[in-house]
């Protein structure tokens, strides 16, 4: 049947592509900016915080604050979101204090240092000890109704690492790693990290589409926002940035960028089957994400974790020169 034969050549690209040869560098290099990432965050808030706040505050599940419209959230459920962010443990003890959740949060931060230069361990040993650690510290943030799809990279990213059989070196043999010959193994862990910008990226895509008619995809007035935003952040403590001011009437770009967004998030799917594609997708959200400054909203963080994703042997063999033909293998047709 057409279907069959459709569903099968899709499957076979899918796999042709996922089995592609890749450098195992990149997947250490991207373990590396994950850890730099985590401890990035980790460094700008005080964890402390929530030892001193009253148990009570900590039970508010994501089903209580999506509407069923959104489809069910498992994850959210009582008892399966605190198996899933470590917070069983609480059935049993008691919340830490201020001063036991700032030894957690140092913990952590030991951790992803260990993680990045020691690698992921035996077993994957320091990387589930890191994963348990951060996922326990966000689950205070998820159970008061905060950052529930914030930061769903960069523990999917970790998740990728966690079940990828890349050679995962320390940081001091990775120039020996560096000369090695790209591998299925090394392949299939940059394509386990793809996946999950693609899964990401493509199930907010669907969510537009579920939630907001096509037709309505014109009407956010983007640059109207722009200009409210400058207009508080002067009579404010706001921050804006000057440039946006440029942006003030020009009303027909409100037609054009919240479209091509939702749009992109649709396509993003072709990063997997194209890997030249990931550097035009970072530039376009690089674009999209400072647009989003001019109205108050700040992903940084999503600017520079697509880096995750970057050749950097290639990057750094095409930098200092090289002329070894292994540079170009393992390019997904």
């Amino acid at each position: 049947m057409p279907s069959d034969s459709l569903i099968d050549r899709g499957f076979s690209r899918f796999t042709t592509a996922y089995n592609a040869s890749g450098f195992e560098f990149n997947a250490n290099a991207a373990r590396l900016i994950v850890c730099a990432f985590f401890i990035w965050k980790l460094l700008s808030r005080d964890y402390g915080f929530f030892g001193t706040l009253p148990e009570e505050v900590f039970y508010f599940y994501p089903y209580q604050i999506y509407s069923i419209k959104a489809g069910p959230i498992l994850t959210g459920l009582p008892i399966i979101q605190e198996l899933l962010t470590f917070h069983w443990v609480h059935w049993f003890l008691p919340h830490p204090g201020l001063m036991l959740m700032r030894v957690v949060q140092g913990l952590a931060i030991v951790s992803l240092i260990c993680l990045a230069v020691f690698g992921c361990g035996p077993r994957k040993s320091i990387l589930v000890v890191t994963y348990a650690l951060l996922i326990y510290l966000w689950g205070y943030l998820f159970l008061l109704g905060q950052e529930i799809d914030a930061v769903d990279l960069y523990f999917g990213m970790l998740l990728a690492l966690g079940i990828s059989s890349y050679d995962d070196v320390p940081i001091w043999k990775l120039s020996e790693l560096y000369h090695h010959r790209p591998s299925r193994d090394g392949g299939r862990s940059m394509s386990n990290l793809v996946l999950v910008f693609v899964f990401y990226y493509f199930a907010s895509g669907i969510k537009k589409l579920t939630d907001i008619y096509p037709s309505e995809w014109f009407k956010y007035d983007l640059v109207g926002e722009i200009e409210q935003h400058t207009i508080r952040a002067a009579h404010s403590t706001l921050d804006t940035i000057y440039l946006f001011q440029y942006m003030h009437g020009l009303g027909f770009l409100s037609y054009i960028g919240p479209p091509l967004v939702y749009i992109s998030h649709l396509l993003v799917p072709m990063v997997f089957f194209r890997r030249t594609l990931i550097l035009k997708f970072f530039l376009f959200y690089c674009a999209f994400h400072l647009m989003t400054f001019g109205v108050g909203i700040s992903f940084t963080g999503y600017i520079f974790v697509w880096a995750v994703l970057f050749p950097w042997r290639q990057i750094i063999a095409r930098l200092a020169g090289s002329k070894d033909d292994n540079d170009l293998i393992g390019e997904t047709p």
